[in-house]
């Protein structure tokens, strides 16, 4: 009996020991985003939830937080805001007062793709323009 439970300790152990060291390289992996490229003006083809709309927009992201959104014929634009959280989440809000806000992970950022997932693991890919 006592070495089935000793056995088990060490089982439980190692177990712990696996996911905390996972658990501390996906960190470092995700503190290594180049949030500097999502600067720019991008594209999707995607139509995520309901919104059959989103994608004849253009997104222009800049420096300063701010996302100009225009339909593609138009040169009208929308402002929007976003920023990085702590985790390397993208925050988006359609104005800098609105308390409601999007809040969708980057599982993808490159110099020419930005892919988002929504918490209803709702999944956008842009692609950047020239």
């Amino acid at each position: 009996m006592n070495k089935l439970l000793i056995g088990l300790l060490i089982i439980a152990a190692g177990t712990g020991a696996f996911l905390l060291l996972r658990k501390k390289k996906n960190s470092t992996a995700t503190n290594s985003l180049n949030k500097e490229w999502v600067i720019g003006k991008w594209k999707t083809n995607a139509t995520p939830g309901n919104d059959s709309v989103f994608s004849k927009y253009s997104y222009d992201f800049l420096k300063e937080g701010k996302i100009l959104r225009s339909l593609t014929d138009s040169t009208k634009a929308d402002t929007l805001q976003y920023e990085w959280s702590k985790n390397n989440e993208l925050i988006w809000k359609e104005n800098a007062v609105d308390s409601t806000v999007k809040s969708y992970a980057v599982t993808k950022l490159t110099a020419d793709t930005l892919q988002l997932q929504s918490k209803d693991s709702v999944t956008i890919l842009f692609t950047k323009q020239n």
